[in-house]
């Protein structure tokens, strides 16, 4: 798994399109009503979830290789809960349609195994 950013990789010489695919840079995410259709869609492997109530959703992106963890948190000020959803056609811990719900102040890795099959681990 990569940890460098984006342009950390670029100073070291790797090509802009090559370092944006490796580099893991951050990305605040506001989340976008309850549902999976029109989250918020998750962009990069490095997400922090914002959420306020009634606007807690965010969609996994189908972009994303197999093996390449997406790294979310939820540093909510309230106590709300981020709903994580696996993209359309795609399956999340079993479902297509039931989201990863990360608490406020927890975290979680989620990834690919294989094409359109996703699993996750939440922090303590």
């Amino acid at each position: 798994m990569i940890v460098a950013s984006t342009t950390t990789l670029m100073g070291l010489g790797i090509a802009g399109e090559l370092a944006d695919i490796m580099g893991a840079d951050y990305f605040l995410a506001v989340g976008t009503g309850i549902t999976q259709v029109g989250a918020k869609s998750l962009i990069g492997d490095n997400a922090e979830l914002n959420v306020s109530a009634g606007q807690t959703a965010f969609l996994l992106p189908v972009t994303q290789a197999v093996a390449e963890p997406v790294m979310a948190v939820n540093t909510s000020a309230t106590a709300t809960t981020a709903l994580v959803f696996p993209p359309a056609t795609h399956t999340l811990n079993g479902s297509t349609t039931v989201p990863l719900s990360i608490p406020q102040f927890k975290s979680a890795i989620i990834w690919q195994y294989k094409p359109k099959f996703w699993t996750s681990i939440l922090s303590n």
